[in-house]
């Protein structure tokens, strides 16, 4: 959003010193000062790891025309410094601001698995009735989600965010900061286990956001997770369900398009996705009960989901030897892993099925038993395996009856000594694994 400097000085109580005319104005805004434009406002923000300070400098030759700061610092002439006693409360109040400027309906996303697709789904139904803002990629952290809000502008009605946690009370600094009318849990499940105790402990967490939510907004709960009865004590406002089982939006008679994708259907209407699986199904029913939310009709919402695609989710290259490599190496949970068995099982194939995977991380008390369980499907969808050695591989790799590699450069060699022209290869692991190396040496 365009505000001058005036605005941006009163929205976060800060000082000016130097540089420009107050009303002068800025549209863009960054935590990151690689990702500064000319004219942008760089807020550097003190974390756990960094403080950053230290890169105003970097900031300002990439063009920098105003930074919020906690301290002074020697500027050149023309940029303006706006000194605040705490810098993550000036971006989130500035974020504020835009918000109540413009008043959009806000829709939230969380859960363990499928925030950016089912971000992406809400976002395209409600473009039926609404001018929509969502996050961008992954834009779901503590930095992503304010400065998604600071790029709302007067047509928006509709203001989409995805929100990402590892810790207690993260969601609810969020949910506090842009206060959603529409709360999505898409799941609980295993990921980020690492940072609690207990399951319940994870799902309280995730829950934070339906707690959050006015009385007069909706919460939108899974029905066939396990944690749909906590999560529905939990929420301030009421609830409406989606799932496969007893649900208000339940989805019947799922199946596999021909062509790719899938078709299902809800309250005798047919909807079809070019995403695959039934994972993906229940996404577009969390995306088709906010709609309606917002005034979309499940016909209007089942349009817009049609031509809904998301990136770096089971992408499909070929190498040079006709080998089909499914690279989906950016992330992995254990629900997220099944899935992607499930719609490669589905999917006609003129060759073999197989896979090269990696250790899940940040499971905690529940990485052993998750990666016995997604072996021992591995074993049952895959004609051969090959998991990279690590303590969480080498379980997978027994359950799943797997080669164990040693490296990357081994995995690689295992595809070429293995795959087939017509053969396919899913690609696999969480991002710390770097199988993305895999793909690019395979693909090359």
């Amino acid at each position: 959003m365009q505000l001058t400097l005036l605005e941006i000085l009163e929205a976060t109580g800060g000082g000016e010193l130097g540089g420009t005319q107050v009303g002068n104005t800025f549209t863009s805004y960054h935590t990151d000062s690689r990702e500064v434009v000319t004219g942008g406002v760089f807020f550097a923000l003190r974390g756990a790891e960094t403080d950053g300070h230290r890169f105003v400098g970097d900031a300002i030759e990439r063009g920098a025309a105003a930074l919020v700061v906690q301290r002074r610092t020697q500027l050149p002439h023309g940029v303006v410094e706006i000194v605040v006693p705490d810098s993550w409360e000036a971006l989130y109040s500035l974020a504020r601001y835009v918000a109540a400027r413009m008043k959009p309906l806000v829709v939230a996303v969380t859960g363990s698995n499928g925030k950016t697709s089912t971000k992406e789904m809400v976002a395209a139904v409600l473009a039926e009735h609404h001018s929509v803002l969502s996050s961008r990629g992954n834009l779901n952290t503590e930095t992503g989600v304010p400065l998604t809000m600071l790029g709302l502008e007067q047509a928006h009605t509709a203001l989409v965010l995805e929100m990402g946690m590892q810790h207690a009370g993260d969601i609810s600094r969020l949910v506090a900061l842009s206060r959603p009318s529409v709360g999505i849990v898409t799941n609980v499940g295993s990921v980020h286990m690492e940072f609690f105790e207990r399951q319940e402990d994870l799902a309280r967490a995730k829950g934070e956001l339906v707690a959050g939510l006015p009385a007069d907004g909706l919460a939108i709960l899974n029905a066939d997770n396990n944690f749909f009865p906590l999560l529905k004590d939990m929420s301030a406002a009421p609830v409406t369900t989606f799932g496969f089982g007893a649900a208000d939006y339940r989805g019947e008679d799922y199946r596999r398009l021909p062509d790719g994708g899938a078709a299902f259907s809800v309250r005798g209407i047919e909807i079809r996705l070019r995403l695959e699986g039934r994972h993906q199904a229940m996404n577009a029913l969390a995306a088709l009960a906010a709609g309606e939310f917002a005034g979309v009709a499940i016909q209007d919402g089942a349009k817009a989901l049609e031509h809904v695609a998301v990136e770096g989710r089971l992408y499909e290259l070929k190498t040079p030897n006709g080998v089909v490599i499914i690279d989906d190496a950016y992330n992995a949970s254990p629900e997220s892993m099944l899935a992607a068995f499930d719609v490669l099982a589905e999917r006609p194939r003129a060759g073999k099925l197989l896979a090269v995977l990696g250790q899940m991380r940040e499971l905690g008390a529940l990485a052993e038993e998750s990666h016995r369980q997604v072996g021992r499907r591995a074993a049952q969808v895959f004609d051969a395996v090959a998991v990279l050695d690590s303590d969480g591989g080498r379980i997978l790799a027994e359950e799943a009856h797997a080669h164990l590699v040693p490296d990357r450069e081994s995995a690689v060699v295992w595809v070429k000594n293995n795959a087939r022209r017509g053969d396919v290869v899913l690609v696999k692991a969480s991002h710390g694994a770097r199988l993305d190396e895999v793909v690019k040496e395979l693909t090359k």
